[in-house]
């Protein structure tokens, strides 16, 4: 009788678990037949979360990777698991299944905004509860989908996986992010020695505080949250003692990796405050944080601050120090501090492709700043440069930060009087708006029309 009694416990606790759905799909995008596998836990309500959860390079959506489905189980959330398509990876000298993680719309991205689509037209989800997360391949594919769909996903989640290869592209989103990153420090194949480049990368991106709070469990692991200051969202970093290149760990907060991302996820929703317009605010001015040692060049000679280097990708797997923008207007916003008779000279210039500069402007050395340009020829990355008139100089900025502007904030002035000389002139101004006391050959604003400035 005990016996019977104890199957018939067991059945019921096996039935309580079981899931509302656990199968392949096929949906239909651009006209390709592509395949995910749909989990649908007992315990799923109306309006619950979506994870859309990303395999690595060669796996497969059947691996469950690296979201568990035990932890969905728990939380009452739906899971995906994306397959990707046969691709070509220089890496392995041959296709292998995998992700297009270029951070570009491509027919990836539609392919897992499709899935959403299809999830939601059958169970009703939660639209601000959407998240993303995924392993090596599927990390890039994360960090891909966070320039990508930042519009889409409340939060993000890579483990053993960021930008590198042919996926090195950074560039922002519609929104900064909260992210959570997890590595193994044995990782030699997506090496953990590259990860403080993509630290500092995505701290600067999301305007996160760049010193951290940071919490050592030996043996285990090292947990370091850069927290987000006005506007911004966090950046969570675990380095893993004894991991490799995996994408599930027990040593770690709670014991599992999947359940560190729910627990993160479950924080944010599309409706967490932050400000949208925030693209690049790196925080050079906070204590403790030596700039130097960030790929900052200040205070060298006449060069006050300098930040973007050409391409370097020799040993690190194109991975390397820039600052990355995709078409658009955007503002160059600083505070100088210094000697108010004299200027700064301000340029934003790009390194790839055609190397024009989109910003080459004077300011006063006491100002708050604000230089509005243009990227109108998509993704590239850029040199900043603010030269003093002299090394001796005591200039400090502070405050630096790129940010979107709307079309309305952007001003264009059409008619254009050439060869004009307005130097000597009162009330000359840069096309970024900014008061021009030593105008530089080029095309500048005065009493509401342009003048060009020829003779220097």
């Amino acid at each position: 009788m005990k016996q019977l009694l104890s199957i018939i416990m067991l059945t019921l606790a096996a039935s309580a678990f079981a899931a509302k759905a656990d199968k392949s799909v096929s949906i239909n995008v651009g006209g390709q037949s592509r395949q995910y596998w749909l989990y649908v836990p007992s315990n799923a309500k109306s309006n619950c979360p979506l994870v859309v959860s990303l395999h690595g390079a060669s796996g497969h959506s059947t691996d469950r990777s690296p979201f568990r489905t035990d932890v969905a189980d728990r939380a009452g959330c739906i899971v995906v698991y994306p397959q990707g398509n046969e691709i070509y990876f220089p890496v392995f000298g041959g296709t292998v299944t995998g992700w297009d993680a270029s951070g570009e719309v491509n027919a990836d991205v539609d392919f897992i905004k499709a899935i959403i689509e299809d999830v939601a037209a059958k169970y009703t989800i939660d639209r601000k509860r959407i998240y993303c997360c995924g392993f090596s391949n599927g990390g890039m594919m994360t960090y891909a989908m966070s320039n990508a769909c930042s519009d889409v996903f409340a939060a993000f989640a890579a483990i053993s996986g960021f930008p590198l290869n042919e996926f090195h592209f950074r560039h922002t989103g519609a929104r900064p992010v909260p992210f959570l990153h997890i590595h193994g420090k044995r990782d030699d194949f997506v090496r953990y020695a590259l990860m403080p480049v993509i630290v500092d990368e995505m701290v600067a991106r999301l305007g996160a505080n760049p010193i951290p709070q940071k919490t050592t469990v030996n043996g285990k692991y090292d947990k370091s949250i850069y927290e987000a200051t006005d506007g911004s969202f966090p950046y969570t970093y675990y380095e893993i003692d004894n991991m490799g290149h995996n994408d599930f760990t027990s040593d770690i907060e709670t014991g599992s990796s999947a359940q560190v991302m729910w627990n993160f996820f479950k924080q944010y929703t599309l409706d967490t405050p932050c400000d949208t317009t925030l693209k690049w605010l790196p925080h050079i001015e906070t204590e403790g944080y030596e700039a130097k040692n960030h790929g900052w060049t200040i205070g060298s000679g006449t060069t006050l601050l300098r930040f973007g280097v050409e391409q370097n990708t020799s040993g690190k797997q194109n991975v390397y120090r820039s600052l990355q923008l995709t078409t658009g207007k955007y503002k160059l916003c600083f505070h100088a501090d210094g000697d108010a008779g004299k200027t700064l000279t301000v340029k934003l210039q790009k390194l790839t492709g055609r190397k024009n500069y989109v910003l080459n402007t004077t300011v006063s050395a006491n100002t708050d700043a604000s230089l509005n340009f243009e990227v109108s020829d998509g993704w590239g990355e850029y040199k900043l440069t603010i030269l003093r008139p002299a090394a001796t100089d005591q200039i400090t900025i502070t405050r630096l930060g790129i940010y979107s502007l709307s079309d309305e904030e952007m001003t264009y002035i059409h008619e254009v009087d050439e060869d004009d000389n307005t130097r000597g002139m009162a009330g000359i101004y840069s096309l970024a708006g900014c008061k021009a006391t030593h105008p530089m050959q080029g095309i500048y604003i005065k009493n509401n029309r342009k003048y060009y400035v020829n003779n220097l």
